[in-house]
């Protein structure tokens, strides 16, 4: 059963500092992941930072798993901004939102948006990972907030 607060998903956001901190380690690592090989490494760093080695290889393995499935089974390309911007892309808040929803264990909603992004039978496969992900950059959020970056 999950907590359901109803500010959550009732405001846009339009800047990458209205998200919250697991929230905008997922925009920030998309992006990472998307600026190519230094971004990769760039994030890869964070994490081990925040996690130490053996779990930051099974978190960008989670990560890695989650992009893959979005790029090869997308409803559409998933649009983002620059590393450096402070803006936000709605599809980054969706995404975001759909982490942080599969994260907390919130299954309706996270499948929900997942549907929106790939077929509906890969749906509970890019939910999984998604909270596989999630649940690992939230538990490094709350053991070791003081190494856990996310590079912001």
């Amino acid at each position: 059963m999950t907590v359901h607060d109803p500010a959550l998903g009732s405001q846009a956001a339009f800047r990458l500092s209205q998200l919250d901190d697991l929230e905008a380690c997922v925009v920030i690592y998309l992006r990472l992941w998307c600026a190519g090989p230094q971004g990769r490494c760039a994030m890869r760093s964070d994490l081990t930072n925040g996690l130490g080695k053996s779990r930051a290889d099974l978190t960008t393995k989670a990560f890695a798993a989650m992009v893959d499935l979005l790029a090869l089974h997308r409803r559409r390309p998933l649009h983002h901004h620059a590393l450096n911007s402070a803006c936000l892309h709605p599809d980054e808040a969706n995404f975001a939102r759909f982490v942080a929803n599969a994260a907390s264990g919130d299954r309706e909603d996270a499948l929900w948006l997942a549907m929106l992004m790939v077929r509906a039978d890969l749906a509970p496969q890019l939910t999984a990972v998604a909270a596989d992900f999630g649940l690992r950059i939230r538990q490094m959020l709350v053991q070791r907030p003081d190494q856990a970056t996310c590079l912001h």
